[in-house]
């Protein structure tokens, strides 16, 4: 069961669990995916079936691999139309906010020396395959966010890879309305390393985004290592909440289990001054799990890597919090915009009383993919600019060459490439 700390006060194996979370376990992952990337490779489409008949389904065959348009039709026929409503508006919704990301200009230049212009353009990755997840719960909203992102950008071809751990008639129906081109039923680390090194059945393609758990952030690592580009580690889902007096228990405690019913490697954090607030939380996260229909899966995550950590101070837990860098970060103080100001390092922050990190999982059009595990330092959440690239690019005038010789000359002779400088001269000659 999830614990009180006085953060100064608690031990250092303690600190270490709670700040590292579910990376500590990347070791033992990374070994069983190498494994199978391995088999992947040699054996194509039976190391799938294979790996999806001991995780999944025992029965699988080789032609259910592939989703077809029959089998769409069928997940149309079969799901509540107010269903397939809902999930359309969540679509439109995600669109809006993903094409205001889409560059103004694709294609930006200026002459910035006379007879020297340059600039960039933007283009599109040719081909991505996103990885959601559908092995313990389905995830029809990862599939949607991570193709409307997609097809922002411009992505001619999507492929989408989920577990085929039930029909899941909903994730077919936002990967149709969403516009992924290709549905592969193959999740985990078979899903990506079909999507990186090619199939008999799935072609690769050049970038692999989106969530997973331990042993799929793995074979994302194993699969960029052999050339195929990745976005991020973006592993089990975690949030940390930022908390005073004004904030209530029964929210901080459904938060944190809102959290840990995804996975038995998630984790919800509470940081506050108020040793009250602490204490009612717990008391409210024992009164709320008994409800929960995965309380099992939840019970083990509150004891894993979650907590809730007592400071003496604001600016004490501010820095925190930009330590721990959290994936979702919640900010339920009198002034939260005043404490999002001090913020540098969180994937997705919700600001106020009335903004639970459900939000953004499921309505606001926010994306949802995030880094974990302190990657919100270095990294941002899946936009459209995660499956764009930038060229840079330059157009000179015989001037405009004339005017940077002299640079070229000088700075080619110190750094003895002769070939350079000559490159230059010819031309003026």
């Amino acid at each position: 069961m999830i614990k009180i700390y006085d953060w100064k006060k608690a031990e250092s194996a303690d600190k270490e669990r709670i700040m590292k979370r579910s990376q500590l376990a990347m070791d033992k992952a990374r070994q069983v995916a190498r494994e199978w990337i391995a088999r992947v490779g040699k054996e194509g489409d039976q190391a799938l079936v294979e790996y999806i008949r001991k995780f999944d389904d025992p029965k699988f065959t080789v032609q259910q691999l592939k989703v077809t348009a029959a089998d769409i039709k069928e997940a149309y026929e079969i799901v509540d139309k107010k269903v397939v409503a809902i999930i359309k508006k969540q679509i439109e919704i995600s669109r809006e906010f993903h094409q205001r990301q889409v560059p103004a200009e694709w294609q930006e230049t200026a002459e910035n020396v006379p007879g020297v212009t340059t600039g960039w353009k933007y283009t599109s990755i040719d081909s991505v395959g996103l990885t959601v997840p559908a092995g313990q719960v389905p995830l029809p909203t990862v599939m949607q966010i991570l193709t409307v992102a997609a097809k922002a950008a411009r992505v001619s071809r999507v492929v989408a890879c989920f577990p085929p751990t039930g029909p899941h008639y909903e994730m077919l129906i936002a990967a149709d309305i969403a516009g992924v081109d290709e549905i592969y039923r193959v999740g985990g680390i078979a899903g990506i390393a079909a999507m990186s090194l090619g199939t008999e059945t799935i072609k690769p393609v050049l970038k692999i985004v989106g969530p997973g758990s331990v042993y799929t952030q793995a074979a994302k690592v194993e699969v960029s290592l052999r050339g195929t580009a990745i976005d991020m580690l973006s592993g089990p889902s975690e949030a940390l909440i930022i908390a005073d007096k004004t904030a209530r228990a029964q929210d901080c405690a459904a938060d944190i289990l809102a959290r840990c019913e995804h996975d038995q490697n998630a984790c919800g954090v509470l940081a506050t001054t108020e040793k009250e607030l602490a204490e009612q939380t717990l008391v409210e996260i024992k009164k709320q799990l008994p409800q929960l229909s995965r309380k099992e899966v939840a019970v083990e995550a509150l004891d894993r890597y979650s907590a809730i950590l007592l400071f003496d101070s604001m600016t004490e837990i501010i820095d925190f919090a930009n330590e721990y860098s959290a994936e979702h970060l919640e900010i339920i103080t009198k002034d939260p915009w005043a404490v999002n100001e001090k913020i540098r390092n969180a994937g997705s922050i919700f600001l106020g009383s009335y903004a639970p990190v459900a939000v953004g999982d499921y309505a606001s059009g926010t994306n949802h993919c995030l880094p974990t595990g302190v990657a919100p330092k270095t990294v941002s959440p899946i936009g459209v600019d995660t499956f764009l690239k930038k060229s840079e690019v330059q157009y000179l005038t015989k001037e405009g060459l004339e005017n940077l010789e002299p640079i070229i000359s000088t700075v080619s002779d110190i750094e003895t490439l002769d070939a350079h400088k000559k490159s230059v001269l010819i031309r003026l000659k």
